[in-house]
Order: C-alpha cells, then structure tokens, then sequence
C-alpha cells in the first residue's frame, strides 16, 4: 500500500450509503409518493434503492431520478387513479409490462442512476428473487404480479409473481447492496401472507410460495421504519390515492425531526 492510499484511509471521510426499502401495499403505494415528497424537502438522497412490488415501481422510477412531482404527473397522465381507465387497460389486454414500458420507455437496469433491485417470488420454487438486471419493466411487473389481478411473468425460465408474498418490505436487499444505513418505507401491519397466498393456491394448485412472515427482513435489517397509518384503505383503492398521498407525507413530516437525528448520529450527508 502506497503512502497516499495509507493516507486516504486514515483521514478522507467515506461517503456513508443511505438506503431506502419501498414496501408493496398495491394502491396504498401513493403514500410512498408522498413520503419521497417529505425526504426532498428535508433534503434526504437515498443512495440505493429496493423495492417490493408497488414498492418497486416507485423504487425503480426513483432510480431513474424521478422525484415525487415527476411521479404524481404520471399517475394524472396515465390516470392511474381512475378505476375505470384501468379497467379499460385491463380488458384491452395491456399487461403491467407494457403499460410500465410504455412509461419508462425500453430502460434497463443499465441506465439507473442509483442501484435498484426489485423483488420477486418463484411461484414454483417458492424462493425470493432479487432482480438487478435487464429490463426495469418486466423487472417492476414481476414484482407486482399479484394475481388475480396479473399473471405470473416469464423471466430467464421463472415464472414469477408479487415480491410481497416472501419479502414485503426489502430493508435486507438494500443492506447486501452496500447500504449503511437502512430507511424502510412500510405500508402494512399484516406480517403473514396468508390472504395472498390463499387466492394464489386458489389459481395456482400446487404452487411452491410457502407461508410465512414476510416483515421480518425489514424488522432485522432497518434502522429506521416509517409507516403511515393507512387502515382505512385497502389495496385496490386507487381513488383515494390523493389521501393517502396526504397520509404519507404528514407522517414523514411529524417524523422527520427524529430520521433527521438518526442520520446526524450515523454521519449521513444532508443537502
């Protein structure tokens, strides 16, 4: 080792890696939106980023360098909060693939600017899948395969469906791709994944998703969870996507305050 390189590792400050883990919740993801919204204000940059099926589609626009303004004026254009549009997109055929490529255009992993993962389950295997390359929309359908809803996808001879049946909320992903520090962004208190996984045994007889916890990776691994209160909805309430954008973004805020200490105590950089 060189006298310089010596010199580096004693005195320059090492960049400390901010992460956040984005939770599935389905409809409820407009509170993640409104979470991101707190963090800019606050002057928060997340470092790398994992997400779980709706968790994942914020996750991998955010990767992309979208900010919560650049996602609500997709979510107006495409009028994603509007029952009946998706309904017409649904009977039309348009799979979650298309309709994400349609968005992001046909962007890979390559062109992120942040580390994204988005995750996945084998329907047959049963095995968590983290994808970190290829394309981001097939990456972000199949991590939001939630039937009955949508169809497995075909991936590298997988057949995959909803990260939220094995890992619902990613905060050990973020930790294996080099974060420091771990937020987790949550929208359920349900830790089992027996409501999924009856309609999925249902559909899928003898498919290889076992039952089981699906929060303790973001209890283990976060060092710090943040999750908005929202019981009143459920995960097919894309109406109420302005409220639990509201929700979202009041919770970060009156949280805000104590995320900001925790990341001064743990050397992360704050704009």
């Amino acid at each position: 080792m060189g006298f310089f390189d010596f010199f580096n590792r004693l005195f320059v400050k090492r960049h400390v890696r901010l992460g956040v883990a984005l939770g599935s919740g389905g409809a409820k993801g407009a509170a993640l939106v409104g979470m991101l919204k707190a963090f800019e204000e606050a002057g928060v940059k997340f470092d790398i980023v994992a997400g779980t099926s709706i968790g994942s589609i914020v996750g991998g626009f955010l990767s992309l360098g979208y900010n919560s303004t650049d996602m609500l004026g997709l979510v107006k254009q495409y009028g994603m909060t509007d029952p009946k549009k998706l309904l017409i997109y649904k009977v039309k055929g348009a799979s979650l693939d298309k309709m994400l490529a349609e968005m992001l255009g046909e962007k890979s992993f390559n062109e992120t600017l942040l580390p994204f993962c988005a995750v996945a389950t084998d329907i047959n295997s049963g095995e968590e899948v983290d994808i970190r390359s290829g394309s981001l929309s097939v990456a972000m359908a199949a991590s939001s395969a939630i039937p009955p809803m949508f169809k497995p996808v075909g991936r590298k001879n997988r057949k995959l469906v909803d990260g939220a049946f094995v890992n619902a909320v990613p905060a050990d992903v973020v930790k294996k791709m080099g974060a420091d520090v771990v937020i987790s962004l949550n929208l359920t208190h349900v830790a089992t994944n027996s409501v999924g996984k009856a309609t999925l045994d249902a559909m899928y007889p003898g498919n290889g998703v076992k039952e089981g916890d699906r929060l303790h990776q973001m209890e283990e691994y976060s060092d710090y969870v943040l999750t908005p209160d929202l019981t009143a909805f459920n995960t097919s309430d894309v109406g109420a996507f302005e409220q639990m954008y509201s929700i979202g973004y009041r919770t970060a805020k009156e949280k805000m305050p104590e995320i900001l200490a925790l990341l001064k105590k743990k050397k992360v950089k704050i704009d």
